[in-house]
């Protein structure tokens, strides 16, 4: 039990920083992705039936997951090709509003 109980607790921590460091529609979609291997782990491995749904499931997730890094992908491109759109002011970066709080801290005391 105790073993079960450290490794809960790892998973949950590893979430944690996860979603601090990225953001939760990324870790939504990694799970997706787990659901899609655990599928296919079951028809291959313990050879369960793979029936019509299945598939379609499988092949809705995959599209799901490659419309979503082709999304992230072209949004990054745009922001490394753009970071001065004329005017002045350069683009904010989505991503920085992660911040994570033991670093806030320190630069709240520096100033």
């Amino acid at each position: 039990m105790l073993l079960g109980g450290t490794l809960a607790f790892f998973m949950v921590l590893t979430e944690y920083v996860l979603v601090s460091v990225t953001s939760a529609v990324t870790v939504t979609i990694a799970g997706v992705v787990k659901e899609a291997v655990t599928i296919l782990v079951a028809v291959f491995y313990f050879h369960e039936e793979f029936t019509w749904l299945k598939g379609v499931g499988l092949l809705i997730i995959m599209i799901g997951v490659s419309l979503f890094n082709w999304y992230k992908y072209q949004k990054l491109q745009k922001g490394q090709n753009g970071e001065d759109d004329g005017t002045g002011s350069p683009m904010i970066n989505p991503a920085a509003k992660y911040v994570i709080l033991e670093e806030a801290e320190d630069r709240d005391e520096d100033i």
